[in-house]
């Protein structure tokens, strides 16, 4: 069982993002995956989802355990499980899935970053697999919480949850609709590390369909002045100039990405200079 699985979680223990850690106590059960350190000895998660209702909690949040409860983490991750292909494998077989072709990179990219492998074929064996099934719902408005929302609110949440979930040294490449008309709202979209003209494609599908301005590519590069921080680059061939892209129009990006997301840093590159090593043209 994949609860066999927890260490408690003391003082000494140094965390990495991308442990999953779990609170047990009288009235909660949720686990959630380590991003960084708060204030007073908390630690700041993403995808906080409680483990007796089924539910996604909070796609970011502080957890600081209250008396009577305890900490702990598993000592498995999809980075290190040998069950990781098989746990996959479970839900990709989902019906869901299947039909939301556009989204199918960012479940696997939530389930990876929220439960561990051996959860999920443990509640395989059980028939309780709706406890991923229903937050991954939650998360992505499809099935049974099926988005009612204004598009570009939509546009704006899913490419924040990209920037939430990338560990340290991942990257995205991106396409983005950034006009220098005023009072214009830009917007972002990401499949992933898939190449620009797939993303671009992939776009098209979607109920907040842009046409895009530029595309480039955004990697995690730690904390800086307390926030998750990016470097970000605008060197798309499809949309651009690729390796010869000057830096002023990184900066434009960047100004887009900082008036979207203020929660995060970004620090604007030339060129391609934050490409990373898998990804294609």
């Amino acid at each position: 069982m994949a609860d066999d699985l927890l260490i408690p979680l003391n003082k000494k223990k140094l965390l990495e993002p991308g442990i999953i850690i779990r609170r047990i106590g009288k009235d909660k059960d949720q686990q959630g995956c380590f991003l960084q350190y708060g204030d007073d000895n908390g630690l700041i998660l993403i995808n906080i989802i409680d483990m007796k209702t089924n539910t996604l909690v909070v796609s970011k949040g502080l957890m600081k355990p209250k008396r009577g409860e305890k900490l702990y983490y598993y000592k498995t991750t999809f980075r290190n499980s040998p069950a990781a292909e098989e746990a996959i494998a479970i839900v990709k077989n989902w019906d869901l899935y299947k039909k939301h072709r556009d989204i199918q990179t960012s479940i696997i990219r939530f389930v990876s970053a929220t439960y561990v492998p051996e959860q999920i074929l443990d509640l395989k064996k059980k028939d309780s697999l709706s406890l991923i099934f229903i937050p991954i719902q939650q998360k992505f408005r499809i099935g049974r919480f099926k988005d009612r929302r204004n598009p570009e609110r939509i546009c704006h949440d899913r490419f924040r949850f990209w920037l939430e979930s990338l560990n340290e040294g991942e990257h995205i490449t991106y396409v983005a609709q950034v006009l220098q008309q005023k009072d214009y709202t830009p917007r972002f979209y990401s499949s992933g590390t898939k190449p620009h003209v797939v993303t671009i494609e992939l776009l098209r599908n979607e109920i907040f369909n842009f046409q895009p301005t530029h595309g480039g590519h955004i990697k995690t590069a730690g904390v800086k002045e307390g926030k998750k921080h990016f470097i970000v680059d605008a060197g798309s061939h499809a949309l651009g100039s690729g390796a010869n892209t000057p830096l002023n129009t990184s900066e434009k990006i960047t100004e887009a990405l900082i008036k979207l997301y203020p929660e995060f840093q970004f620090t604007p590159k030339q060129g391609r200079g934050a490409f990373g090593k898998e990804q294609s043209y």
